[in-house]
């Protein structure tokens, strides 16, 4: 049987230069890929990169606002809650002398120099009538006065020692924080102590950033803020908690700070523009591309005219084999991968070749020795010793012919079925069992067989009627030189081998027989027309690898040892 390959058809044949054409086609994708790849990671690392500077100096510039937000805070609570300072207020309320006040202004006086933001003052009884003030005639005003009661009336209902926190925004100006403590005398409010952290100065001491800020209230009431425009005409701040926060055409990066305890939002905001550099890079990556390209077609179109040509060969090799000249092999006379794919063309023919070559053999050595193990399990000396048996127990042990009729049956029936070529070993030993059962009832006591087989050999598949041929061969040879016979049968797995031995005391063979038998086994020379190991050996080679196989150990004068060696599958 020669090579079978699919008939030649002309319609068939690629067209010349299109290896060229798509190789080119593949390297323009290529390039426009690596382009598109590059630019997208230009991009996001750009974008990472500025998001992550940003993050970093917003946080920063949160935590300096946060830091002098307490610093001030602390210093104005210290001096609202100092007994000293609550104790000259209470005078106050309650004597008329200037000496009082005076003490209470050399106080604050020396609070305001040691203070970082200066800040003005406002006592009020609790009737709301102002007692003592820092401001000037020209910023008190009724306004302000009636501004600070209504603060003081929602501080009305704090204990001592607590702080009640607000703010003052007087059109066109920056607003003031207000720190308002409640002067208890007895358990009961006698007035009103507000101090006004100066807005304008506040602005100024913490404008030294590089970056932008604001500080509300819970209700985005602003206390402080780096840039008025980003408040609107009623001093709220409606920021963003977290990321990106545009006001007036500016774009920031927004990052805040909740204080509830005080009554404060703080927000750090970082100057966030459009990078004008990733449309740069991108158009430097464009014209780069555009140089990768025209670089990389000249490259393409040397390769592919190369490439054109040993494929171009290659193609005029493989149609000689399509046309019917299964025996040529592939010449392109290159070193290079075209080359390779020749060599590997022509090893697969080989292979190809070598394999329809022993399925051929297979088949025909299948059919051979099916026909002549069927032939011999028809033996007629076979059946007629079984039947001459038969008819004596007939007379003498009726059940016992019954039973050996029942075997005989058995093993007609399955040595004539051609449905199946294999099966598993558990299934061929019950024609065994069966087969020797014939055999104990023709010899009796002067033939014994031992079968141990491990349980995991049950499942593994062999040719049909695999032990039958070595079995009868060890009681045609065997009896002829001793009148007792003993066969021992073990088989075992090594890894997925199947090993069986079949070990005989018949006292062996001839030496040169032997050796011969043992050099055609492994040769797997199967040119003896007669049937038995040569066949089966041969047989397995074929059909279940080149590591199955039989082999044969020759004890002259001791006995014969069969070992049958078949490699199982998955």
């Amino acid at each position: 049987m020669g090579i079978i390959l699919p008939p030649f058809n002309k319609n068939k044949v690629p067209e010349e230069g299109r290896f060229q054409k798509n190789l080119q086609k593949s390297v323009t994708r290529k390039i426009v890929l690596l382009l598109m790849i590059s630019a997208f990671f230009f991009w996001v690392g750009q974008y990472i990169i500025t998001l992550m500077e940003n993050e970093l100096n917003a946080v920063s510039h949160l935590e300096q606002l946060e830091e002098t937000f307490f610093d001030l805070d602390i210093q104005n609570r210290e001096f609202l809650l100092n007994d000293r300072i609550n104790d000259v207020v209470r005078r106050m309320f309650s004597q008329t002398d200037s000496s009082v006040s005076d003490e209470f202004k050399n106080l604050f006086r020396q609070f305001n120099e040691e203070c970082k933001v200066r800040n003005e003052v406002l006592i009020v009884d609790k009737g709301g009538n102002m007692v003592f003030t820092s401001f000037g005639e020209n910023r008190f005003s009724s306004y302000l006065l009636n501004y600070n009661n209504a603060i003081c009336y929602n501080a009305r209902n704090l204990n001592e020692g607590e702080i009640y926190r607000a703010i003052y925004y007087d059109r066109g100006n920056y607003a003031d924080a207000l720190f308002v403590k409640p002067i208890f005398e007895e358990g009961s409010i006698q007035g009103y102590v507000t101090l006004f952290l100066s807005g304008s100065e506040w602005n100024f001491y913490l404008s030294k950033s590089n970056f932008d800020g604001v500080i509300t209230d819970m209700r985005q009431n602003v206390m402080y803020i780096s840039k008025p425009g980003m408040a609107d005409n009623n001093n709220k701040f409606y920021g963003v908690a977290h990321g990106i926060w545009e006001s007036k055409g500016d774009r920031y990066w927004s990052v805040s700070k909740e204080l509830p305890e005080y009554s404060a939002v703080i927000y750090s905001l970082v100057h966030y523009p459009k990078n004008q550099t990733v449309y740069i890079g991108l158009l430097v990556l464009f014209l780069v591309g555009i140089c990768w390209y025209v670089v990389a077609g000249g490259m393409s179109r040397t390769m592919a005219e190369n490439n054109a040509a040993s494929i171009k060969n290659l193609v005029k090799e493989i149609r000689i084999i399509r046309k019917g000249d299964y025996k040529h092999r592939v010449q392109l006379g290159t070193d290079d991968e075209f080359g390779e794919v020749g060599n590997q063309v022509n090893r697969m023919l080989d292979n190809i070749q070598s394999l329809n070559e022993r399925n051929t053999e297979l088949l025909t050595l299948n059919s051979r020795i099916e026909m002549e193990q069927l032939t011999q399990q028809m033996n007629p000396h076979f059946l007629y010793n079984t039947l001459e048996i038969i008819r004596n127990l007939v007379i003498f042990d009726a059940p016992k012919a019954e039973e050996l009729i029942v075997k005989l049956t058995e093993v007609l029936r399955y040595s004539v079925n051609t449905t199946r070529k294999e099966m598993t070993l558990e299934e061929d030993m019950q024609f065994i069992d069966a087969y020797l059962e014939i055999q104990h009832c023709r010899f009796g006591d002067r033939f014994h067989c031992e079968i141990h087989m491990e349980p995991e050999c049950s499942r593994c598949i062999v040719p049909k009627m695999l032990l039958q041929p070595m079995i009868e061969n060890s009681i045609k040879y065997g009896f002829q030189k001793k009148m007792e016979l003993n066969i021992q049968i073990r088989g075992y797995m090594e890894g997925n081998m199947l090993v069986i031995h079949v070990l005989d005391d018949g006292l062996g063979m001839e030496p040169q027989r032997a050796k011969e038998l043992e050099r055609q086994l492994k040769e797997h020379d199967n040119s003896s027309s007669s049937i038995g190991l040569c066949n089966l050996s041969r047989r397995l080679y074929l059909q279940y690898g080149e590591n199955s196989g039989i082999l044969i150990r020759n004890r002259e004068g001791i006995g014969f040892e069969v070992t049958v060696r078949i490699e199982q599958k998955g």
